[in-house]
């Protein structure tokens, strides 16, 4: 929410400073509104509600707009304690699905760990992102973010995911679900259609979106604390020879897993045990030392390491069942999985 005037209030309670509106408001998109009103005396507030509705039915500013009680494009505060006039604006809220194409890719920016961002360690130059304060060049927050902000003229994009997928990793199928939070937009109604084709094209073979459209700020939320699980595709290698008999068993099988924090992410993440469950749909031979198969998988469950066994902290593991050391070359996510509300 961004605050675009907050002061004494110019006139005598309960009038509006119309000239005050009209200069702030006048230039922006904006449909909806909402009016709080603070009193001294509760029992007046009735009666000043009513005298601000009937200078708001007289302003021009305010023709053709509606009140809204929920989710309004601007809020409006008139606080006589305080003498104090607030206009806000709410944030505009888009919600959508992205796939992501690229091995190199992010979905948000990638802040270098061992500088935290800064791109120096003990007065040097940081020897992890070599002084470029990011691990990827791109996202996908920074790859779309300029479109949105061009096309709404917000200040800010906020970017929020359902999950999200190791840089190296691709995003296929119908997409991950997504959010962005529009920071004081000054346009609030754009073809959504036309802006997903623009976006797409511009970036081809990086970043897709699909069903974007505009939303309410519970979707935030709704998005962020799903529950979804997944189907993955990953290319598997062993220095061995692959026998695909032994995982014949497992086909099709829910089996449960046990994974503890996992070597690669124990700096970032509190160490502890967490149970999932994977499910072998299919398991191709590439080569004696290659195979392709598809997994699905609760929610959480790093992949990656339930196929090598992480030196003992996913199990069982795929290396396991194969009875020799197996490592992950590629790894898709086929399809974010929706499940019934």
């Amino acid at each position: 929410m961004s605050t675009l005037l907050h002061r004494p209030l110019s006139t005598s309670f309960p009038d509006i400073p119309l000239s005050e509106l009209e200069g702030l408001l006048a230039s922006r998109e904006w449909s909806t509104y909402s009016i709080g009103i603070r009193c001294r005396d509760p029992l007046q507030k009735d009666l000043f509600s009513k005298a601000v509705r009937v200078r708001i039915a007289d302003s021009p500013l305010f023709r053709g707009k509606m009140i809204a009680f929920e989710h309004p494009d601007i809020e409006i505060i008139l606080d006589e304690g305080a003498g104090q006039l607030t206009v806000q604006v709410l944030p505009l809220i888009i919600t959508g699905r992205y796939t992501k194409l690229s091995r190199f890719i992010a979905q948000t920016r990638h802040y270098c760990y061992a500088c935290k961002g800064s791109g120096r360690t003990q007065g040097r130059e940081c020897p992890v992102c070599h002084g470029d304060k990011v691990l990827t060049k791109e996202s996908v927050q920074e790859l779309i973010a300029p479109f949105f902000r061009d096309a709404f003229h917000c200040d800010e994009v906020l970017f929020h995911g359902a999950g999200r997928e190791d840089v190296d990793v691709r995003m296929l199928g119908n997409g991950r679900p997504f959010a962005l939070t529009l920071e004081n937009p000054l346009v609030r109604s754009v073809e959504m259609g036309s802006l997903q084709s623009a976006i797409n094209d511009s970036l081809v073979g990086k970043v897709g979106l699909l069903d974007v459209r505009i939303g309410i700020p519970s979707d935030v939320a709704s998005i962020t604390r799903a529950y979804h699980t997944k189907r993955y595709r990953a290319v598997v290698f062993s220095e061995e020879i692959i026998s695909l008999e032994k995982l014949d068993s497992f086909r099709g099988q829910k089996i449960d897993v046990l994974q503890t924090t996992p070597v690669r992410v124990e700096k970032r993440r509190v160490m502890k045990e967490r149970p999932h469950w994977v499910i072998l749909e299919k398991a191709t031979k590439m080569d004696e030392h290659r195979i392709e198969i598809e997994l699905h998988a609760s929610a959480g469950c790093y992949i990656k390491e339930f196929i090598s066994g992480d030196a003992g902290r996913s199990l069982p593991s795929l290396s396991e069942w194969l009875g020799i050391p197996c490592v992950c070359q590629e790894l898709d996510v086929l399809e974010i999985v929706d499940l019934p509300q």
